[in-house]
């Protein structure tokens, strides 16, 4: 039944499918001028499907895997038709993600690690790994025991392999199978593999392994001296690299600037605390960040911060530095709005607070204030957040004269 009921509102509109295939594939630039930068925000595009497609072309797949126009078309709007209403685990998200796994396939460091075959794989991956996402964990899908974890209760994440399932039915339909000339003309028998551990990779269970064995080469290294690096020639290195792009790109939304990352960790616990509803309804009691009546945004972004997101970010490619910059620089936000919010006994439970505009603006204010009375590293001590519209601006401003400061 779930899997009929999916496969039926996947309805593609004649008149979507001519737009997407009507005319030259733009430019990546030509969508916004920061578009092919890190710093830039793809949330604030549209449907994205255009942009989407205009990745394909520019990570070379379309010509390498000889993708015709009209599948992949197909397979767009269905992925995208796939996706459901949730706040966060949306379309939105999935380019997102995709975006992030664009820039980084972009990189001299990726190019010369990964095979062509690793790389479309992993973009597809990164579209498709939370397609059909019910804005609920896979603890609660198991403990509710739902038509999905009925149909998944073998070993596995229930999500995961809800997501994977669901990527390889689009695939299977003949007009939406962009693998369709590469299974023909090369060998593809782990294809299906791959695509499954790239998704299975974004169950939280399986990131902690992967972000220990990554830091602890780098940390024989740093001891030793022995190199014991990534070697592109091992098989299981290039997995681990996968593993690790794909888990950046699923965070990557904590390293836009502030004001985009916090309204994203709104929706994230939208998300949260409409399971927590749920789970107090059935009469159990949610975990702390489910519950809207306990949980403190900020003291458990810094937490999933320190905890998850700030390592992975440190070890990623040497040409996303700025990421993990960013990154530390939201933290100290955080941290900011933390303490702003204790010292005046605001109200921290619920979602309201990370809406107040004039909230926002104290915070930047407060780490200007701070950084400028720990460090001359700037004269500039009015930090106009409103003023400075273009984000390229703010994030030179945020990656120079504020992240020299921070104490790591």
């Amino acid at each position: 039944d779930v899997e009929l009921t999916f496969s039926l509102h996947l309805q593609i509109a004649p008149e979507d499918l001519l737009r997407l295939t009507a005319g030259d594939i733009p430019s990546a630039t030509s969508f916004a001028p920061e578009f092919d930068h890190f710093n830039f925000s793809p949330r604030s595009i549209g449907d994205a499907s255009h942009q989407t497609k205009t990745s394909f072309q520019d990570l070379g797949f379309v010509q390498r895997f000889r993708l015709q126009r009209q599948t992949l078309a197909c397979f767009l709007l269905m992925v995208q038709k796939g996706y459901r209403d949730v706040p966060y685990h949306n379309w939105s998200h999935a380019f997102a993600v995709a975006h992030f796994t664009y820039l980084l396939l972009r990189t001299e460091t990726a190019h010369n690690a990964l095979n062509e075959l690793e790389s479309f794989a992993l973009f597809v991956a990164s579209l498709c790994h939370d397609i059909d996402h019910r804005g609920t964990t896979n603890a609660f899908q198991v403990q509710s025991r739902t038509p999905l974890a009925q149909l998944y209760s073998s070993e596995g994440s229930v999500l995961e392999r809800h997501h994977f399932a669901q990527t390889i039915s689009i695939l299977n339909m003949e007009e939406c199978n962009i693998f369709a000339w590469t299974i023909h003309c090369i060998n593809l028998a782990n294809l299906p593999f791959a695509l499954s551990r790239m998704i299975s990779t974004l169950c939280m269970e399986c990131v902690y392994p992967i972000i220990t064995t990554v830091i602890s080469i780098f940390i024989y290294y740093r001891i030793t001296k022995i190199s014991v690096g990534f070697d592109s020639s091992i098989k299981h290195h290039r997995y681990l690299l996968l593993c690790l792009m794909m888990t950046s790109a699923d965070l990557s939304d904590q390293t836009k600037d502030f004001r985009n990352s916090k309204a994203i960790a709104e929706n994230i616990y939208k998300e949260f605390f409409s399971q927590g509803d749920l789970e107090k309804q059935m009469g159990n009691r949610p975990l702390e960040m489910m519950d809207r009546d306990r949980a403190c945004v900020p003291k458990l972004q810094l937490e999933f911060m320190d905890t998850i997101a700030v390592p992975v970010f440190e070890q990623l490619l040497p040409e996303s530095k700025n990421t993990y910059e960013s990154m530390l620089f939201n933290r100290k936000c955080w941290l900011a709005l933390d303490e702003i919010l204790a010292e005046e006994k605001y109200p921290t439970l619920g979602l309201d607070y990370l809406k107040d505009t004039f909230l926002e603006k104290r915070v930047i204010k407060f780490f200007v204030s701070f950084q400028s009375s720990n460090a001359n590293v700037s004269s500039k001590t009015d930090y106009d957040y409103d003023g400075l519209t273009d984000f390229k601006q703010r994030n030179i401003l945020c990656n120079g004269c504020m992240i020299n400061i921070i104490l790591w």
